[in-house]
């Protein structure tokens, strides 16, 4: 396919191989330019995130294709792991470098776009890479990022269904079950797959409570139980008392509410299971 915007991404020019400068004296080439690796340089000032190492990278190799969050970053969608690494299809040769990653497949020309001067993958197959390459919450995770981006989940159950007999298809498709369009960030999905794995599987993303104008992270209606997952913003003293207030008319209503945070998701993961189970005996209780 063809270039869809007219302007050369500027890394492809600010990057520079070691014979485009081997003319520049050695002090002033360290002075100016940082090594990233063997054979390819960056401007001392330009900021090396994933975005930037990717393009840089794709000088490396003539021909290769940015996948996973390589070709989602140059769509706009960004990593959602600070630590992600630049990632290229190269075919079945290619040298492996230092903070790079190879995929040693070919991507067909009909799933190759070009962005700016970039060879990346179509939105398509760079959520099917995501998927079947990555562990099932952050698969999970990439998918309902790209949802949020524009990606419907039509096509990706279809791509997953054309993609049938490809390495990985079947991780793809179990992140296709799990990934929910409804879900609103990483650490609420992760929470609903953690319930799920334990075995409670009623509990769905933003759930509307109408009557009282609020939603839900993650909410089984039907017995009215409910999990909230506290980000970093709610440390916020006026956010604190809003939450208060929040909570005290959602129980007067006769909801359960459930309040994990990043501290203790990770730590807790025990007790938390062990209140949603005292919840739903709660619930049988007084069904009976």
């Amino acid at each position: 396919m063809t270039n869809n915007t007219h302007d050369e991404h500027p890394v492809l020019s600010l990057a520079r191989l070691t014979h485009e400068i081997s003319h520049i004296p050695r002090r002033r080439r360290e002075r100016d330019f940082v090594k990233v690796v063997d054979g390819l340089w960056l401007p001392s000032g330009v900021t090396r995130d994933l975005e930037t190492l990717s393009v840089a990278y794709s000088r490396l190799y003539p021909g290769a294709v940015l996948t996973g969050w390589s070709a989602a970053v140059i769509q706009g969608v960004a990593p959602l792991r600070h630590d992600t690494v630049p990632e290229l299809s190269v075919g079945p040769h290619g040298r492996e470098r230092r903070g790079l990653r190879i995929r040693r497949y070919s991507v067909p020309e009909q799933a190759v776009i070009t962005l700016r001067g970039v060879r990346v993958t179509a939105h398509r197959w760079t959520a099917f890479d995501l998927a079947r390459f990555s562990d099932h919450v952050q698969g999970v995770q990439a998918i309902e990022e790209l949802y949020r981006h524009g990606l419907s989940r039509a096509a990706f159950a279809e791509t997953v269904t054309y993609m049938a007999g490809t390495w990985g298809v079947a991780r793809a498709r179990k992140v296709l079950e799990d990934a929910d369009p409804r879900s609103e960030s990483p650490r609420e999905t992760e929470t609903r797959l953690f319930l799920k794995e334990a075995g409670f599987t009623d509990f769905v993303p933003q759930v509307e409570v109408a009557e009282l104008g609020y939603r839900l992270d993650l909410a089984d209606p039907e017995h009215k139980i409910a999990v909230e997952y506290d980000g970093p913003h709610h440390d916020d003293p006026v956010q604190q008392s809003k939450d208060r207030h929040r909570r005290n008319r959602l129980q007067a209503a006769g909801w359960i509410i459930i309040v994990v945070d990043r501290r203790i998701f990770r730590h807790q993961q025990d007790d938390v299971l062990e209140q949603v189970r005292a919840a739903y005996l709660l619930r049988r209780a007084a069904a009976a």
